[in-house]
């Protein structure tokens, strides 16, 4: 890492902790305040709106944490995940909110999807991203489809909404820090830019790649990660070490196979089709941003 890269990353990490202890004392107060007694409506209305704000503040903080750990090149944290379990896990954390905006997800998950050698936290938070942003983005009433299938070297995710959707204009752009799409903005959705580039800088340090489909105010945005199988757990398990020594190089690591168009990873995702199950999605205030 550069020099000038290990002090942007210091610094980062400086800020985001020093606004740790402001954040815990304001917090530490409002939860005071709200226990002291019945507040009356108008009370109760601006400690809830201040708890609010706060919530914001602290999401904002964990961003610049990861943001400051991507800079750090730190190494991945390898373990054997089950994907299908994670993308369980995080619809059942999500269901609250999108139940408030009747948003329902279908969820089509590969029976020979399988176990993966990742780093669990950061692989978990690619898909809460991804699928926050698909309810953050969507509207009332609309769904949202996961996908996960194994193919011959690689597990394919898909995550499409039926939302506001990607101007062609934003799209090269949606991956870049805190880029805000002009669709998020004019609707006044709430975010910090930072959600897409996390997830992609997640998704390359694990050798994979990520691309997104959209066409605005037709069919939503689909978003597709690919994961490479060679991290993939064998059935003795030999290849972990190995795996652990590729993948913890970073995002450096290059395939030197050709890479599928866009096209061909839609039908290869679409061909794979098998019964779908409708679950109701929920709240995305720690999701993704775009």
């Amino acid at each position: 890492m550069t020099q000038v890269n290990e002090a942007k990353a210091d610094w980062l990490n400086t800020v985001a902790h020093d606004l740790k202890t402001p954040i815990n004392s304001v917090r530490g107060c409002i939860e005071l305040v709200q226990q002291l007694g019945p507040l009356n409506e108008r009370q109760k209305h601006f400690a809830d709106k201040a708890m609010t704000g706060l919530q914001r503040m602290e999401h904002l903080v964990a961003r610049l944490l990861e943001i400051s750990w991507i800079d750090a090149e730190m190494a991945l944290s390898l373990m054997d995940c089950d994907l299908g379990m994670i993308i369980r896990e995080v619809v059942d954390l999500l269901r609250p909110s999108a139940e408030r905006r009747q948003i329902t997800i279908q969820l089509d998950l590969d029976p020979k999807l399988g176990m993966i050698i990742a780093d669990m936290q950061r692989i978990t938070q690619v898909v809460d991203n991804l699928v926050s942003n698909a309810v953050k983005y969507n509207l009332d009433g609309g769904q949202v489809w996961i996908k996960a299938i194994r193919q011959e070297d690689r597990v394919l995710l898909s995550v499409r909404d039926s939302g506001i959707g990607i101007s062609p204009e934003d799209q090269p752009h949606v991956f870049e820090r805190f880029f805000r799409s002009r669709e998020g903005v004019a609707r006044k959705i709430e975010g910090s830019g930072l959600g897409l580039a996390i997830t992609k800088a997640i998704v390359q340090k694990h050798g994979g790649r990520i691309w997104l489909e959209s066409k605005p105010k037709l069919d939503g945005t689909m978003f597709y990660v690919a994961l490479p199988l060679q991290n993939a757990v064998s059935e003795g398990g030999e290849r972990l070490a190995e795996a652990r020594h590729e993948v913890g190089e970073g995002a450096e690591r290059r395939e030197t196979r050709q890479v599928p168009s866009a096209s061909e990873e839609r039908d290869a995702i679409s061909d794979d089709s098998q019964e779908t199950r409708e679950m109701p999605v929920d709240d995305p205030s720690n999701g993704d941003d775009r």
